[in-house]
């Protein structure tokens, strides 16, 4: 069974390699400066880009070509197709991967699954699903397995500025402007599928006071790390690390960092982070 995602998942495309899962790339432009691949370097050029270039970011969804180059190949080795979309809430790129199944002639042996994830949780849910498959699962039932267990994951967050939905025209120039004179830090998180801004607070210490909240509230599954996603501040990351496992008493070897790449993280900005994790069934 060939597994596809796109590279809103954050998928290293060496582990990608590892877990024999297929990256469709999101194209990520700074002008004619392309930063498509999920490469730590490609990650490390995107953060300079994004600070330093007068351009903001143009992200597009994967062609259709793309998806059915896949399912040719497919259809010539006799695989079924599994995709594992980022929520169609933020991107048409689930629908892109549906019409070109519709398209190939082989939809029959393709399903296209709307993760309603994105970031480090769409990660998380393909992870899953390569072990089902590993498992010897049919495509059936992973489609009915990841439907559930996709409602699982969840992901709380802090944002360093206002200033990258400013500049993607998310909110007006002038709410940027006064939201970051008064040091205003937005909580983020998906729910349903849909980047969410629960809580607005004022400074770091009082947005970390909201997300640890959400965890106290739930039941994390131990099974699965306790993921910290971050954009590019990685010593902000650690210290929420180190913090969470303190105050919650997680076992810290079984904690991750997981950098977000530039699909989401050119709304996000690079002092974004935050933790994430699977609850028990």
């Amino acid at each position: 069974m060939m597994i596809v995602t796109d590279t809103a998942s954050d998928i290293l495309e060496s582990e990608a390699a590892e877990l024999d899962i297929r990256l469709a790339p999101l194209d990520i432009a700074f002008g004619d400066v392309h930063c498509s691949r999920n490469t730590p370097e490609m990650l490390d050029e995107f953060y300079r880009l994004l600070t330093t270039s007068e351009e903001f970011p143009k992200t597009s969804q994967p062609a259709p070509e793309t998806w059915l180059e896949l399912f040719r190949e497919a259809q010539r080795n006799g695989e079924d197709v599994l995709v594992l979309a980022m929520t169609s809430q933020i991107s048409g790129t689930y629908e892109s991967a549906c019409m070109a199944a519709r398209l190939s002639g082989y939809d029959s042996h393709i399903a296209v699954v709307d993760t309603r994830q994105a970031i480090v949780c769409q990660y998380i849910v393909v992870r899953y699903a390569a072990a089902q498959r590993d498992a010897g699962k049919s495509l059936s039932e992973i489609v009915d397995l990841v439907n559930a267990f996709t409602k699982r994951v969840h992901v709380h967050g802090i944002m360093g500025t206002l200033t990258y939905l400013r500049k993607g025209g998310r909110i007006p120039a002038s709410v940027a402007t006064i939201g970051n004179l008064l040091k205003i830090k937005p909580t983020i998180g998906i729910d349903n599928g849909k980047l969410v801004s629960p809580a607005k607070t004022k400074g770091t210490a009082a947005a970390k006071r909201i997300i640890w909240k959400e965890l106290e509230a739930a039941d994390p599954d131990p099974a699965w790390p306790v993921y910290f996603p971050y954009t590019s501040d990685r010593e902000a990351v650690e210290k929420l690390r180190d913090e969470t496992v303190e105050k919650f008493g997680l076992d810290i070897e079984n904690t991750r960092f997981r950098q977000v790449s530039g699909t989401i993280g050119a709304h996000l900005g690079p002092g974004a982070f935050g933790f994430a994790y699977v609850e028990k069934e």
